[in-house]
């Protein structure tokens, strides 16, 4: 009796690992999964600055009087005018260039800067005289203002007066005008660039603005 149990128990131990087998048989193998690759954002195309750049304006214009009490007295307003003025003149816009030179004369008669700016767009409009006429009273308000004495040249050039442009290149040189690039680039000044004297007044003031 005892015999027959224990081989009943033998195969019944026998039969579940048979079983437990045909079990883990049957189930599959968890495949790990694959890492997750990150994409990298694409990339972005980087804007190229202009290389189309506005042409510098013709002659000099003035941002601010040389003599500081002068500069002290102008209104805020007037240099507001002033300003607004000096970017349409930049953009060659001369008619509103002119209107706000003349806004800020207005609010400060002695405004020599405002004058010697509102000369350098009669120039563009080639009205010689009224530009002759703005330069005057620029320079009677301050003679020393050597950006005035340059507009003088660059007018004086313009009109074949080349005399005259040359003794107004050495007086602005005198009061330091320091703006050789404008010397050696400046299409107002073609005509007395062309003088023999031109190079020989720069290099009086130990300018020296050819190779």
């Amino acid at each position: 009796m005892k015999t027959s149990r224990a081989i009943m128990a033998g195969f019944l131990i026998i039969g579940l690992t048979i079983m437990g087998l045909f079990i883990s048989g049957c189930e599959k193998p968890k495949q790990a999964e694959a890492p997750k690759q990150e994409t990298a954002p694409a990339p972005q195309a980087v804007q190229q600055p202009s290389s189309q750049t506005p042409a510098p304006p013709p002659a000099q214009l003035g941002k601010g009087s040389t003599d500081s009490t002068a500069q002290t007295a102008v209104p805020t307003e007037a240099k507001l005018n002033m300003q607004q003025g000096m970017n349409y003149l930049k953009s060659h816009d001369y008619d509103n260039a002119i209107k706000e030179f003349t806004v800020a004369i207005q609010k400060h008669t002695a405004y020599d800067v405002a004058y010697s700016n509102r000369a350098v767009a009669y120039m563009q409009q080639k009205k010689f005289n009224k530009a002759m006429d703005d330069l005057k009273k620029a320079e009677e308000i301050n003679p020393n203002n050597s950006t005035v004495h340059y507009n003088f040249m660059a007018l004086y050039s313009l009109q074949n007066q080349l005399d005259r442009a040359l003794d107004s290149l050495d007086r602005a040189l005198e009061l330091g005008f320091n703006n050789y690039d404008a010397l050696r680039t400046d299409p107002d000044l073609v005509n007395v660039r062309k003088h023999s004297e031109f190079r020989k007044i720069l290099e009086k003031h130990k300018v020296f603005i050819y190779k």
